[in-house]
């Protein structure tokens, strides 16, 4: 505080004395009692909310910085892809010494166990009352919400608001489901988790060497794909014995069977143009939840799938093929069609380039029937981050997130533009180019985002880049090499159609993204193994196609309907 040096050498004794204590008040005034003047040591209310306004501005932005180091404690599931170099521990290595020096945030690790053990203690720890971390990352989605319910994890609604970047909220609303497995009664109890969108989507890959012997185009409806299966049975093109016109992976799942719904060789494409998907929770018209596999549109596809069975565009061993299984048959140049991923391109196209000169497969759309196509989309949302109930400083978490959401875009001349840290993840050659390769960065390539207490990503980049790369590749007007940066021009435009079937609402979205049900943990086995069987028979011919609403019917009274209930008080329960 400042005060005057000036002082009265002709006083009273009782005045000086008076004066004195005036002085060593707090408010060090002359004015009246309990009335303090302006004071560079007391700013005002509009400055202090000034102040106030450039620190979340700071935050928002990424600038800021603690001053005292504030502390966020956490836990670790760990596996065998973390690795460190430089005697790093989880608790000390380049990411928490960057935290510390560039935000004054210390990230300090309770304890660290393998996955399989984590819930496990969690739970104990929950149990036994003890002190819980101030942030928690699980993928475990049982587990999360058993943790939100215990009331000891917040409702993060009004920090998001307050403090997000811009970027994080662009990202954070760029799908209306993006917030549902961590909303509980309007209330957003963590920050949801991502894995990249459409990785599995359906994509048409067909023999394109088979399509010009034969002259044909790629078929763009069923009509067209039975006239291309029947002429690879019928013409045999390659002079190639035992095809499969139509790869599916109806043996996928093994003992928890999921035959139209494998991550290779998937046919929900079959049954999306009659208005249904399979293996997943749908909205209907009542706009309550319905499993997709227990409606009446399923019978139109279930006839589909029996007569091109029937017809042998459907292997006759079709129930032994797993995902595994099929992707070896077509590296050996049997399978004329599959629907798959658009990544399909780095494998097992290049087994079958390689078995089969002269043979490859290219991406088309997924066939239509009346105009319509439709397709399962494969979720991106992979559990959530939830934050301490009573932890005081989720103004320091989000300065956190937001300056790591800002190397989401790798923006030339960022702090993040060629990776996390550098020998880290990527190093600088002495040409002056960067280099990802484990092999030129010292001491090898470690994975710096596996120190993260959340992993920033914005889950339909990487599609999305793809396919920008692809329409790059279309215009033209690129050298030799500039074509060759951009990738693999068969991955990149099947990039290209999965974001054209995004917009196209060609893939549908499950609607129920919760932890199993009690009736789904007691029942969903029962009902699977029900599922499983009465579609493989009836697609075999083994049981008529009526025989679809007696499975309906049984499913239902095993535990479909309880399944169903509690289905839709989760859906409820999100809105």
């Amino acid at each position: 505080m400042k005060r005057t040096k000036k002082r009265f050498a002709l006083l009273l004794s009782a005045t000086l004395l008076l004066s004195l204590l005036t002085a060593c008040s707090p408010n060090g005034s002359n004015g009246a009692a309990g009335t303090a003047p302006p004071s560079s040591a007391q700013p005002s209310a509009p400055a202090e909310a000034e102040g106030d306004a450039a620190r979340i501005e700071g935050i928002r932005d990424g600038t800021y910085r603690f001053e005292t180091p504030v502390t966020i404690t956490t836990v670790t599931a760990t596996d065998s892809s973390f690795k460190y170099k430089n005697g790093e521990t989880l608790s000390d290595n380049v990411h928490t010494r960057w935290a510390k020096e560039q935000l004054g945030i210390d990230i300090q690790h309770l304890w660290e166990v393998p996955g399989e053990q984590f819930a496990t203690k969690m739970r104990l720890m929950l149990t036994a009352k003890q002190e819980l971390p101030d942030v928690v990352t699980t993928m475990d989605i049982g587990l999360m919400n058993e943790l939100i319910q215990s009331g000891a994890y917040k409702d993060i609604s009004a920090d998001f608001d307050k403090y997000a970047s811009d970027r994080m909220k662009e990202i954070f609303s760029s799908h209306p489901l993006i917030w549902s497995q961590v909303t509980f009664e309007g209330k957003h109890m963590g920050l949801p988790y991502f894995a990249n969108a459409g990785n599995d989507n359906a994509v048409m890959w067909v023999r394109q060497d088979w399509l010009d012997e034969l002259g044909m185009q790629a078929p763009a409806t069923f009509e067209e794909l039975e006239a291309f299966m029947q002429a690879l049975l019928d013409k045999k093109p390659g002079n190639t014995d035992s095809i499969i016109p139509l790869g599916v992976s109806l043996g996928s799942g093994g003992g928890h069977p999921n035959p139209l719904a494998g991550w290779l060789g998937e046919s929900t494409w079959i049954f999306g143009p009659f208005g249904t998907v399979p293996y997943q929770w749908n909205q209907g018209a009542d706009g309550k939840l319905v499993h997709g596999s227990t409606v009446p549109e399923m019978k139109k596809g279930l006839e589909v799938m029996r007569d091109w069975y029937e017809k042998g565009y459907i292997s006759k061993e079709a129930g032994l093929h797993d995902e595994n299984k099929l992707a070896e048959l077509i590296g050996q140049g049997r399978v004329g069609v599959v629907v798959a991923p658009y990544w399909l391109g780095s494998w097992p196209v290049p087994d079958l380039q390689k078995n089969v000169p002269g043979a490859t497969m290219k991406p088309y759309p997924i066939p239509t029937e009346n105009g319509k196509a439709g397709a399962r989309d494969t979720t991106f949302l992979k559990g959530g981050m939830l934050v301490r109930e009573g932890f005081e400083h989720t103004d320091a978490l989000f300065l956190y997130l937001n300056r790591l959401f800002a190397g989401v875009d790798k923006e030339p001349g960022s702090e993040f533009e060629h990776g996390w840290a550098e020998d880290y993840d990527y190093t600088l050659k002495a040409d002056g180019t960067v280099s990802t390769v484990s092999e030129d960065i010292p001491e090898g390539s470690v994975g710096v985002y596996k120190y993260f207490l959340y992993e920033p990503k914005d889950p339909f980049s990487v599609l999305q880049q793809s396919a920008d790369k692809g329409k790059l590749l279309e215009q033209g007007n690129l050298t030799e090499a500039e074509a060759a940066a951009l990738g693999n021009p068969d991955i990149l435009k099947a990039a290209q159609i999965v974001v054209d079937g995004w917009a196209k609402e060609s893939y549908w979205a499950p609607k129920f993204l919760g932890a199993s049900t009690p009736a789904m943990q007691s029942k969903g086995g029962i009902t699977t193994k029900l599922e499983g069987e009465a579609i493989m028979a009836i697609i075999y011919g083994r049981k008529p196609l009526e025989d679809f609403d007696k499975f309906v019917k049984e499913w239902y009274s095993i535990g479909g309907e309880q399944m169903t209930k509690e289905a839709n008080e989760w859906f409820d329960s999100t809105k």
